[in-house]
């Protein structure tokens, strides 16, 4: 798949092919390619040059009388040696401004946002996994008296308002209770990371038997929060997906079945890798989604890793485009750092 089995001609051709590719999504002919883009090469020469590509594999021709698409092995080829990130529009410099410039107090308003903008101004199915919730530290829990036996509990991260619920508690609460519990739970609670919360039995006493059923709610809370891996994975734009027009019903069943488990996809979408962009195209031992291409990025909130946000669209994508819009937000969201402290 390396480049530099490609002589420079057949590089610029290939180039030429997924350009128009990506453009038109139509079987590009070697007419095309002349007169577009190589008036000084012989229509016999370029013709010997794609069945040449064909053979080795990075071009496919659907049909003997039709042009040549990509293959898997040419987008990869493309997206390594070819893309460069694209200047965005001042409309969708704005857009993105516009949409970040309010205060999120919950994490998941922020993610759900995020996810949207993406999808939005690429077209794409965007989706955004959190980063795994047992490393968020606690800042703060508020108990709010509702009636005789419930009350709101709000947990306050250093990353945002993770959780709200209503519980129920068989323990009569009233003012004098609520005031008692908020002192005492945040005194155990507060500065200490999810997954030392979760080891509950070191934190309840049996000195504490008339807050004990409270703890036990708040501590549920966080325990599903974290074991439910699918609660943190957001998509936008799923139809998009659907709406190219080089989709067939194979690949468009592939890509309902991967997304209808969030957790294949935050398998697929979450990576190690250092780089500044992830790129998957069609499905591979490491995964991946059949005649789709995944583009992801790892996202900070706060100065902290929140997860990794991408695109999942064709393999014909604007790459360039997606890229652009990934970093673009990344470096919203960098700005918005520290900006809601609670």
């Amino acid at each position: 798949m390396s480049a530099e089995k490609l002589s420079e001609r057949k590089q610029k051709i290939l180039k030429a092919v997924v350009d128009e590719f990506i453009a038109s999504a139509t079987p590009i002919s070697s007419g095309e390619i002349k007169a577009k883009y190589f008036n000084d090469i012989s229509s016999a020469t370029i013709r010997n040059e794609l069945s040449a590509l064909e053979e080795m594999g990075y071009l496919i021709q659907p049909h003997i009388s039709s042009g040549r698409v990509p293959s898997k092995k040419a987008y990869a080829l493309y997206v390594d040696k070819f893309i460069k990130k694209q200047a965005l529009t001042r409309k969708e410099i704005a857009f993105i401004e516009a949409s970040f410039d309010k205060r999120f107090g919950a994490i998941e308003d922020l993610v759900k946002n995020t996810a949207k903008v993406i999808s939005d101004i690429t077209n794409y199915t965007s989706v955004i996994v959190l980063k795994n919730i047992n490393d968020v530290v606690i800042k703060t829990v508020k108990l709010v008296e509702l009636d005789e036996h419930s009350a709101l509990v709000v947990i306050i991260t250093d990353s945002g308002i993770i959780r709200d619920k209503i519980i129920t508690l068989t323990q009569p609460i009233d003012a004098n209770y609520v005031n008692d519990a908020n002192a005492l739970i945040n005194k155990i609670f507060s500065g200490k990371s999810v997954s030392e919360i979760t080891e509950k039995e070191k934190l309840i006493d049996s000195e504490l038997a008339d807050f004990k059923e409270l703890f036990e709610n708040i501590v549920s809370i966080l325990i599903y929060y974290a074991e439910h891996g699918a609660s943190n994975v957001y998509f936008e734009g799923q139809s998009k997906f659907l709406e190219s027009p080089d989709q067939d019903l194979v690949s468009a069943k592939n890509f309902l079945e991967v997304i209808d488990t969030k957790e294949k996809i935050a398998d697929i979408v979450d990576s190690d890798t250092e780089l500044e962009f992830n790129v998957k195209i069609g499905k591979d031992e490491k995964g991946g989604i059949d005649k789709c291409a995944i583009v992801t990025a790892r996202y900070t909130y706060r100065g902290k890793e929140i997860g990794c946000a991408g695109v999942i669209g064709p393999e014909r994508m604007n790459y360039g485009k997606v890229m652009s819009v990934l970093d673009y937000i990344k470096k919203t969201l960098n700005g918005l750092d520290g900006g809601n402290d609670e």
